[in-house]
């Protein structure tokens, strides 16, 4: 969390919710910590939630912590308290603390990352005594197999589950039935484990079949109105071997197509990549050029059918495959989240302004490429390729 997004949210104070809950100091009791970090555990809701301490539940002023407050808790400290709680599954909360300063005082801001792996609940009791005198009970444990959660500003009561309607949406975020069959395919796309890849056995379709739901399903087809496409590409330049291949890639649920793109084969088919997505970029200067620069977004549907068809034909732990992986990765930016590619773009574009020359190929560059052209496809596609057309993509590279 950044100052920006405390400060928007403390603006709310002392409202509450299933995201945020506001805290004058720590918990007096490790147990209530930990049913407050469950509650927030399990909701419907796909975003983090935060416990803010140093803030008025009552009118929401920034009161601060105490620096002396024995039961502050740094990042370390909260997460090895958390594993070894005797949570049921194989898993527990994830989560974050951090301070910041607001008003001159300091805010502690305890983050519970969002998590599909719900409804969590506890194998054991565990009791909620006071952290200084371990005598003095806190009121009822907090009980094995009960799921808590959190509905708008409230807890699920210590000695309950909470309501089926609730425990209903939790179960459909586990298998993400809440979400759009678009976000679903994402989402499965990265559980590598359970897709089933079937080789070509018509020599033109490739499968790969999501073996939890076989309605979910990858084609990879060779299409011959392909053949006539550029056998090179900006993003190729870095490779052994120049020239490229290409196939469609579709994914289809139950029959209908979702999402297609074109998918390229590098090096003698060694490795395979969903063609990747590009923006065109202009620098207005004393030489103007223009181009396009070729990217993957890292939670997007490019990136990820690249990834799983990767790891499903072993490509990642080929070594060959491996170094063509790399030299791809030197032509296409793998890039985050969609602010940081732009803030890449700008970034560039303010720092060719003045250094325009630095991209700009010469004489040599361009015979260079052109002469591996020539042996990946020889001399009767010459004309295709002019001094102009390599220099274009040797810019774009």
């Amino acid at each position: 969390m950044n100052y920006e997004e405390l400060t928007n949210i403390i603006k709310l104070a002392p409202e509450e919710n299933e995201q945020w809950d506001f805290k004058e100091k720590w918990h007096e009791s490790n147990g209530e910590l930990l049913r407050d970090i469950i509650n927030f555990t399990n909701t419907p809701s796909h975003n983090d939630a935060y416990i803010i301490f140093g803030i008025s539940d009552q009118d929401g002023s920034v009161i601060g912590i105490d620096e002396n407050d024995p039961n502050r808790k740094n990042k370390q400290q909260l997460q090895d308290y958390l594993r070894n709680i005797p949570f049921a599954q194989n898993y527990y909360p994830k989560t974050n603390v951090e301070t910041l300063e607001v008003d001159e005082k300091e805010i502690d801001i305890l983050t519970i990352y969002n998590t599909d792996d719900v409804p969590l609940f506890l194998a054991q009791d565990v009791a909620r005594v006071d952290n200084n005198n371990k005598q003095k009970k806190k009121g009822k444990p907090l009980g094995r197999g009960l799921i808590y959660s959190r509905i708008g500003d409230s807890n699920t009561p210590v000695d309950q589950s909470t309501t089926d309607e609730q425990m209903k949406r939790l179960w459909q975020k586990r298998f993400r039935l809440d979400v759009s069959i678009y976000d679903r395919f994402k989402y499965i796309l990265k559980d590598y484990n359970n897709w089933t890849y079937v080789p070509r056995l018509d020599n033109v379709t490739t499968y790969y079949i999501y073996t939890k739901d076989p309605d979910f399903v990858i084609e990879e087809a060779f299409d011959e109105t392909l053949e006539n496409r550029d056998a090179f590409v900006a993003y190729s330049l870095s490779q052994f071997k120049l020239r490229v291949g290409w196939n469609v890639v579709r994914l289809k649920y139950r029959g209908t197509i979702l999402y297609d793109n074109l998918y390229n084969y590098f090096d003698n088919a060694t490795f395979g990549a969903v063609m990747p997505d590009d923006r065109f970029i202009e620098i207005q200067s004393k030489d103007y050029i223009s181009g396009a620069y070729f990217y993957y977004l890292k939670d997007d549907f490019p990136f990820l059918i690249t990834m799983l068809i990767a790891s499903l034909r072993g490509s990642l732990n080929n070594e060959r495959a491996q170094f063509t992986f790399e030299m791809f990765k030197k032509d296409v930016l793998f890039i985050e989240n969609e602010p940081q590619r732009l803030a890449l773009e700008n970034e560039t574009q303010n720092y060719l302004k003045g250094n325009v020359s630095e991209v700009i190929p010469d004489a040599g560059e361009i015979e260079s490429i052109k002469s591996k052209m020539k042996l990946d496809i020889g001399m009767k596609d010459k004309p295709k390729y002019d001094d102009s057309k390599v220099a274009n993509m040797i810019l774009e590279n």
